[in-house]
């Protein structure tokens, strides 16, 4: 105690507040350095002593240097910047997107349209004139190139987009490592210390604040001191010392790990806005730029498109130009080669019974809907089938999905004893079937007799008619009899079925009577048109498809098994089962050109449609008094097209005038030498279908073009038709009214939207672009704002303020002053004391 004492007490207290200099000295060098957080010493009393007058303080010491730190402040400004990060990419991106449907005076669709329309009104005014076809033609040739010029640059938004995402997911990958070493770093100088390591603390904070600029992460502090930082759907990207990497591909975000092999597996956690940050919004802005999906903005502009394609073209192929076809016409679309998939779903009443949920099934990575299950019927999971056609339909997948036809009737009754002799006749699909029954039809016991020499009948008369040589659209329907559990008919009914997988053609029984009345009931049918729907199909699932695509349902091969898309059905190809995938294509197996492999093949009404074809001798007369009419009544590929044709050729005593082909997947009609032809009356669509005396060719915004046949000659643009009695007149322009009058035509199609008038979906579409872009400016602009406040909230509790470390400084040093001239004092009084002892 005494002087010994003050003079330690002066020694501490200098050593402190010098301590306390250095902090704010560090502090105010860093007043500028991004992520640093303002430091001060905490100063503690020492132990006071006990003397007689009481409790003697022991001076002061420094304890720990702390740093001014608000955890909750730091994660809401880490958030902030998330979304602040995100609404900026996808607003940089939409702004490159925008100026694509910029709709310039002149350069825009809009204008383009307009004097499209134009032309075709001027050619309707005077469609003997050249100039009006050229420039018809011309206006069309404007807008194909404007919609090239646009997919274009979607193309390279598109590719600018990837190329952020690249650097991008390469700066998440080095910053979440540099997390994981810093984790190490702090846990070990911590350890050794006892203090925090404030400065590499705020460089790991940075790092998570630069982290969720690039995505939206979440993170807390273990007991050890380490980061955890996690993603905004739970996945780990830090982990102690352990790092996840992340990717990109086909407009997903993938995580990245090891299994215990050290091989590298992936897994899809997210594509668009929820990921947060900049990957989330570029990758958001992607997805509206990706090919397949119809509700997205290249969607949109390629259903623009094909709606124009369509539209012209289902017009321009009824009429005829100035010159007929006398020479091959090879249609300008081709006839793709396709696979085909046919599956019969699990009919026990379970899985009949059970609904898949929407998102459980994707194919090609677009989600199918609910598909509802229902009971079996006879053995068959007919609803269940029909739900799944129409929720992979809906789903626009670019896989087609067809039910098959099966009619069942009622079990067949006991005709009657009186009744052996009389005839029962009935049509099917206007093929006559005529039944004598016999004897061993009646009785007891022998409703199995009678079905099955019905059957007989009915599959004879089929085959009969399939075989003559003039018959051009062959009947493929099967009949059997209902075995009342397993082939969807009731035990000894009659079922037919057609014969092709996937075949939605209609089934009809017609003109059933009998020559005793009464007596037809016995057959159990009735009479009627029976479509493909929910009760009248065979329970299978048949998809088409002209690329390979890929169906998952799950991790295993529940749900795959529930469509019956396991065992032997899929045994030949899938070579990975029990992982809830397949793949399959036509380089699986290729069925050839069916009509399904048409791109407008959804327009095909084949089952009442027809098309008829004028034949003219070289001097432009009537070579036949009546058109040939050509039914496609239940033709499947296009083989079957081209018999049909060939046949009503020869049905009509005009065979070889026009000869029907196959030239590359595509049709092709040959007139002889002497003859020459045009079409009208098209009720199936196929000629727009299959790019015969169309207008446009393709079926996107890509891919749209001029059919060759305009562009090499300009007569063949149809501003006419052909008259009921075949006849062409000089100056008609019917059909260039028709073609006109698309302008304003409200009830027009697009794919993934609803009916409207061509110039209405393309203004819809635009303005969409521009709210879109004008709502993300100013969410960015609020967002900006918000992230300044919580920025000054942030600094004001952790950053350094000059003029307040300038003021500690001076309080610093007036109490190192202080202490310092205790020490001189206590000297003062020590020299003192010494000098009286000596005296």
């Amino acid at each position: 105690m005494g002087l010994s004492s003050v003079l330690n007490i002066a020694k501490q207290a200098l050593l402190a507040h010098q301590l306390s200099i250095e902090v704010a000295s560090n502090n105010i060098a860093n007043v500028d350095t991004p992520g640093y957080t303002r430091q001060s010493l905490e100063l503690e009393a020492n132990n006071a002593t006990p003397i007689s007058a009481g409790m003697l303080g022991g001076g002061v010491t420094g304890t720990k240097i702390l740093r001014s730190y608000d955890q909750f402040m730091v994660q809401e400004l880490a958030s902030q910047q998330s979304g602040l990060g995100n609404l900026q990419a996808q607003q940089d991106s939409m702004k490159l997107v925008e100026t694509v449907f910029n709709e310039a005076p002149g350069l825009g669709i809009n204008d383009l349209m307009s004097k499209f329309w134009s032309n075709w009104q001027t050619l309707a005014d005077s469609p003997n004139v050249p100039a009006t076809r050229q420039s018809v033609i011309q206006s069309a040739q404007t807008i194909i190139d404007q919609l090239h010029t646009m997919t274009g640059q979607i193309t390279q938004a598109k590719s600018d987009i990837g190329t952020s995402l690249d650097t991008a997911v390469g700066s998440v990958n080095s910053t979440t490592s540099q997390i994981a070493s810093l984790n190490v770093q702090i846990a070990t100088a911590e350890s050794a210390s006892g203090g925090q390591a404030n400065d590499l603390r705020d460089k790991r904070d940075s790092l998570v604040q630069n982290l969720s600029k690039l995505l939206k992460v979440s993170y807390f502090e273990d007991k050890n001191g380490n980061y955890t930082v996690l993603m905004a759907d739970g996945h780990s990207l830090v982990q102690g010392d352990q790092a996840s990497k992340v990717n990109w591909a086909n407009d997903q975000l993938l995580l990245v790990s090891k299994d215990s092999k050290g091989a590298e597996t992936t897994q899809a956690i997210g594509n668009g806005a929820a990921l947060g940050g900049q990957i989330g919004g570029w990758l958001e802005v992607s997805n509206n730029l990706a090919e397949g999906n119809p509700n997205n903005i290249l969607g949109q502009l390629n259903a623009f498109a094909n709606s124009l394609i369509r539209e012209v073209n289902q017009q321009h192929s009824q009429g005829v130009g100035l010159t007929l076809f006398s020479s091959p016409l090879t249609g300008s679309e081709q006839d793709n080669n396709v696979a085909r998939l046919t599956s019969t779903l699990d009919p026990s009443s379970v899985s009949a019974n059970t609904t898949i949920p929407a998102g459980t099934i994707t194919i090609n990575d677009r989600p199918v809907g609910k598909i509802t299950g229902g009971p079996a019927v006879n053995g068959l999971a007919m609803t269940k089938a029909a739900n799944a056609v129409t929720a992979i339909n809906n789903a626009a997948t670019g896989v087609t999905a067809k039910l098959t036809t099966l009619m069942a009737g009622a079990a067949v009754t006991d005709p009657g004893a009186a009744n052996v002799g009389s005839t029962i006749s009935f049509d099917i699909n206007g093929v006559a079937v005529n039944y004598t029954i016999a004897l061993g039809d009646v009785g007891a016991g022998n409703a199995s007799t009678f079905a099955g020499n019905l059957v007989g009948a009915i599959n004879t008369a089929l085959n009969t008619y399939n075989g003559l040589s003039t018959t051009a659209n062959p009947i493929t329907i099967q009949a059997a009899v209902g075995d009342g559990t397993t082939n969807g008919g009731a035990l000894n009914a009659i079922v037919l079925t057609n014969t092709k997988p996937g075949d939605q053609s209609n089934i009809i029984v017609g003109n059933l009577t009998s020559s005793v009345a009464g007596v037809a009931a016995s057959t159990g049918l009735t009479a009627g048109t029976y479509n493909a729907d929910a009760t009248h199909n065979t329970g299978q699932l048949t998809l088409f498809s002209t690329s390979t695509f890929t169906l998952k349902a799950g991790s295993n091969d529940y749900i795959l098994a529930q469509l019956g898309l396991t065992g032997p059905t899929v045994s030949s190809f899938d070579t990975q089962s029990g992982d809830g995938t397949i793949q399959y294509g036509p380089a699986t197996k290729s069925e050839g050109p069916l009509l399904t492999g048409y791109n407008y093949a959804d327009q095909l009404a084949t089952d009442k449609g027809s098309f008829d074809i004028w034949l003219y001798n070289k001097d432009g007369s009537l070579a036949m008094p009546q058109p040939v009419t050509v039914s496609l009544n239940r033709d499947y590929d296009l083989n079957d097209v081209v018999h049909s044709i060939n046949a009503a050729m020869t049905n009509a005593g005009a065979a070889g005038m026009v000869t029907a082909s196959i030239s590359g997947n595509s049709l092709c009609l040959t007139p002889d030498a002497t003859h020459q032809f045009a079409f009208a009356n098209d009720t199936s669509n196929f000629l727009q279908v299959a790019g015969l005396n169309t207008f446009f060719s393709g079926n996107s915004a890509a891919s749209i073009g001029l059919n060759s046949l305009i562009t090499n000659d300009p007569n063949t643009l149809t501003a006419a038709t052909v008259g009921s009695q075949g006849q062409i007149f000089s100056g008609d322009n019917s059909n260039a009214l028709k073609i006109t009058a698309i302008q304003n035509d409200t009830s027009v199609a697009f794919t993934g939207g609803s009916p409207n008038t061509l110039d209405g979906f393309y203004n819809s579409l635009v303005g969409q672009v521009g709210n879109t872009t004008s709502s993300l400016g100013q969410s960015y602009d609020s967002s900006v704002l918000i992230n300044q406040q919580v920025s000054a909230m942030r600094d004001s509790v952790s950053g350094v303020s000059l003029d307040e470390e300038m003021a500690n400084l001076i309080k610093y040093q007036q109490a190192y002053t202080a202490a310092a001239r205790l020490i001189t004092m206590s000297d003062d009084m020590m020299k003192t004391l010494l000098a009286a002892v000596v005296g």
